[in-house]
C-alpha cells in the first residue's frame, strides 16, 4: 500500500504559531508532528509516502527530505492553490501504484491501529474503509450514518441542539482512510475537490461499498492551540500512548526530563511536566503542573502552566 499524508493546511486556527512554520512540523514535547506520522507510516510497513504540501511546503520537504534519514521513500505534491481537502489526491494520481492508498489528515492525535484498519479493508474488499469515532457532542462535527455491518450508509451536515435530541448516531469521520485509488480517476487536476462532500457521497451514489472502522481508543484534532497543548498533556499522562519519547526518562510519574537537560536539586517541578534537550532549570525554579519547556531553554523562578518555546509561553 502507498501512504498519502494530506498537510498543506495554513493552520489558520493555530495563528500566530504558524505564520513563519507549517502546522504539521509544530513539534509536540519536541518531535515535530510530521516526523511522528512518517515513522508510524515506516513501523506500519508503509514505505511509499506521499505528501501534499502547499503553505510553507518547501519548509517541509527541506525537513523530511526524501525520507532516506526515516527508512521510506518521499514524494511532495504541491498544490499550488489550495485544493480542499481531497484535490491533493486527484494531482499525485501519476505517482499511483494501484495499491490501495492510506490517507492522513495531518493534524490529527491518534493511537488508531493501523494494521487492523487495513486487514479490515483488505477483508471486506471495500472500495473505501473510512475511520470513525464516537463524540460527546454531536453538535459539533458532521456525522457518519451506518448500518449494523459498519457498512456506511449516509453522511449528516452538524445538527442543531434540537436535531441533536432525535439523532441516536454519535460517530465521526476520525481523519484515515483507505481508499481504492481509482476512485479519483474522473476528478480534474488541479481543480478543488473536497472528501466530505463530493468523494464520499460519490462512491455512495455509484453504489460502491464503503466500511466503517470505528476506532475507540485516543483521538484528538490538534488545530487549536488548547488542543494542541492538551495533546501534549495527554502524551505525558499516558492517555495516548503511542507516542514514544525516546531520548526523554521519566524521573517520576508524568515528569519527563531530556537526557541532556540539567536541573538543579532544589528545582520545584510538579506533574505532569516536561522539560526539553539542553534546557537547564535553576535552583529557585517553581513548575507547576502542566508546564512544558522545550529545548535550550534556561528556567529559573516562578513559571506558569503551558507551552515554552525558545524560552517563551507560547500556549
Amino acid at each position: 500500500m502507498q501512504a498519502v499524508i494530506l498537510a498543506g493546511g495554513k493552520g489558520t486556527r493555530l495563528r500566530p504559531f504558524t505564520r513563519q512554520q507549517p502546522k504539521p512540523l509544530l513539534p509536540l514535547l519536541e518531535v515535530p508532528f510530521l516526523v511522528w506520522m512518517v515513522q508510524r507510516c515506516q513501523r506500519t510497513g508503509l514505505t511509499d509516502v506521499l505528501i501534499s504540501v502547499g503553505y510553507l511546503g518547501k519548509q517541509v520537504e527541506a525537513f523530511l527530505g526524501d525520507g532516506h534519514d526515516y527508512g521510506i521513500q518521499i514524494r511532495y505534491i504541491y498544490e499550488e492553490s489550495p485544493l480542499d481537502t481531497a484535490g491533493a489526491l486527484a494531482v499525485a494520481r501519476p505517482y499511483f501504484t494501484g495499491e490501495p492508498l492510506v490517507v492522513f489528515n495531518a493534524d490529527i492525535l491518534t493511537d488508531l491501529d493501523l494494521d487492523q484498519l487495513i486487514q479490515q479493508h483488505r477483508d471486506s474488499q471495500a472500495t473505501a474503509t473510512l475511520t470513525l469515532t464516537r463524540v460527546e457532542n454531536i453538535t459539533a462535527y458532521g456525522l457518519v450514518e451506518t448500518d449494523p455491518d459498519q457498512r456506511i450508509q449516509s453522511f449528516r451536515e452538524k445538527p442543531t441542539p434540537e436535531e441533536a435530541a432525535q439523532i441516536t448516531t454519535d460517530t465521526i469521520n476520525a481523519g484515515t482512510y483507505v481508499l481504492d485509488p481509482a476512485v479519483f480517476k474522473d476528478y480534474v487536476p488541479g481543480e478543488p475537490l473536497s472528501f466530505e462532500r463530493r468523494v464520499f457521497p460519490d462512491i455512495l451514489s455509484r453504489g460502491q461499498k464503503m466500511m466503517a472502522y470505528v476506532h475507540t481508543g485516543y483521538w484528538r484534532d490538534l488545530g487549536t492551540p488548547a488542543s494542541y497543548y492538551e495533546g501534549q498533556i495527554d502524551i505525558l499522562t499516558h492517555r495516548m500512548t503511542a507516542f514514544p519519547l525516546a531520548a526523554a526518562q521519566q524521573q517520576q510519574e508524568g515528569v519527563w526530563i531530556h537526557e541532556t537537560a540539567e536541573v538543579h536539586e532544589t528545582a520545584q517541578i510538579a506533574s505532569p511536566c516536561y522539560i526539553g534537550s539542553y534546557s537547564k532549570v535553576g535552583a529557585t525554579a517553581i513548575l507547576p503542573a502542566g508546564t512544558i519547556i522545550g529545548g535550550n531553554c534556561w528556567i529559573n523562578g516562578e513559571m506558569r502552566p503551558g507551552v515554552y518555546l525558545d524560552g517563551t509561553l507560547v500556549v
